[in-house]
């Protein structure tokens, strides 16, 4: 393990005091622009093709959003344990399944995420700001998943299935490593991260999604901590794949493998869950989720039509700015996550 690695590995040395969001009920006026600077995918498209082009393509590669933000490893200040009793979506056991379903497959998922990554750091060598990106996506993935092993836990204490997901994600993720092509697994992870960036998005900007689904105090922290760091590495394993010299076919390859293997589990356990869960769930509870259902936008037309917008040819995690988005939710949680600082020397 490189010595930029072992920078990025969390620091878990000292114990986490409960510490309440900074006014996490309040809407965000940020609003997502579609971003149409065509020379920001041509910048991507440069760096991958030749070296011969290294400074014309450091110049476009600063006109789009990413390519010089700072991506920052912080540690969460919450104790994502402390959930209530009973169903963590209030009243609606359906959707409390679905959650808790997503939080049991991130830890796996982070892992694969990062391993991806590192696959290609060859590709990268030249690219200064790239490789910094990298640390800082290797860092927040390392935290992300610490956090929901701990919330996991207790959550199986509780009786969620998380111990099962996990297994199953994790043996799904280790089939994906050995896939080939090579680059088929930094595309299902690129593919990955423009779900979990879509998923950061609609926790942060849709406050009724996230009043719905993540507002238990213990929870409601974690959860947008986790979105706003992947709204802040979203680039980086679509960069690296890139750089990867990876063609449209394969992209494609590892969408679709992300979105019918890992979405589709995802999918598959939480109607498991559900129906072994079945004889507790009332009528009120089914009425419940109906009307979370209509008012929440994690499950809906908007978040499907942005999934496929990946498929895009020219497409590219920027085309969607977000970065007023960042900056509003790096203000508000500056109490609860803060900087790692022995990830960050």
């Amino acid at each position: 393990m490189t010595d930029t690695e072992t920078a990025a590995e969390p620091n878990a040395d000292k114990a986490k005091k409960p510490v309440a969001a900074k006014s996490p009920s309040a809407k965000p006026t940020a609003k997502s622009t579609t971003a149409k600077t065509t020379s920001a995918k041509t910048g991507v498209k440069t760096t991958a093709k030749t070296g011969a082009k290294t400074t014309k393509t450091a110049t476009v590669q600063r006109e789009r959003p990413s390519a010089d933000r700072k991506i920052p490893v912080r540690k969460l200040q919450t104790d994502p344990t402390a959930v209530d009793e009973g169903w963590i979506v209030p009243g609606d056991p359906i959707f409390s399944h679905l959650l808790a379903t997503l939080s049991a497959v991130f830890p796996n998922g982070e892992d694969f995420f990062v391993a991806s990554v590192r696959r290609h750091r060859d590709a990268i060598k030249d690219n200064e700001e790239l490789r910094a990106q990298v640390k800082g996506f290797i860092g927040q993935e390392a935290m992300h998943g610490r956090e929901h092993r701990a919330l996991n836990a207790r959550l199986a204490e509780m009786g969620y299935n998380t111990v099962r997901a996990d297994k199953v994600v994790g043996a799904i993720c280790d089939r994906i490593l050995t896939m080939r092509p090579r680059t088929l697994a930094i595309a299902a992870t690129a593919a990955a991260e423009h779900y979990t960036g879509l998923l950061g998005e609609t926790a942060l900007e849709h406050e009724v999604t996230r009043k719905i689904l993540f507002g238990q105090e213990a929870v409601e922290p974690l959860i947008c901590w986790h979105a706003l760091e992947e709204l802040e590495h979203k680039n980086v394993a679509f960069d690296v794949m890139v750089a990867a010299g990876t063609g449209y076919p394969v992209r494609a390859a590892g969408f679709f493998i992300t979105t019918g293997v890992l979405a589709g589990y995802v999918a598959v356990e939480w109607g498991r869950s559900v129906g072994e869960d079945w004889s507790k769930i009332t009528k009120q509870h089914r009425h419940r989720f109906v009307g979370n259902l209509k008012r929440q936008r994690l499950l809906s037309w908007w978040f499907l039509k942005n999934s496929f917008a990946y498929l895009r040819p020219g497409f590219h995690p920027d085309d969607t700015q977000t970065d007023e988005l960042i900056e509003e939710w790096r203000v508000r949680l500056a109490d609860v996550a803060v900087l790692n600082v022995a990830a960050a020397s």
